[in-house]
């Protein structure tokens, strides 16, 4: 298993239980509606939000322009 595969794991869990826990306050078919909102949309936020700390660990640790060239890629060189 690769790295890609428990942080969806845990975005959707995190995302099932967050929407079903808010939409029981306003009936049950709102909380299926959160727990199936948060299983599709709960891996999506949490891999951008793990995308964005590392830029930022990267903006404060090594400058900007580590952090561009991390975005960038290597530089190619064409034949």
């Amino acid at each position: 298993m690769t790295l890609i595969e428990p942080i969806m794991l845990v975005g959707a869990a995190i995302g099932g239980v967050t929407g079903a826990v808010w939409g029981f306050g306003s009936g049950i078919g709102w909380a299926a509606a959160g727990l199936f909102g948060g299983l599709v949309l709960g891996p999506l936020v949490l891999m951008l939000l793990l995308l964005v700390i590392a830029m930022l660990m990267t903006l404060f640790t090594k400058g900007p322009r580590a952090m561009l060239r991390e975005l960038r890629g290597p530089p190619s060189t064409k034949p």
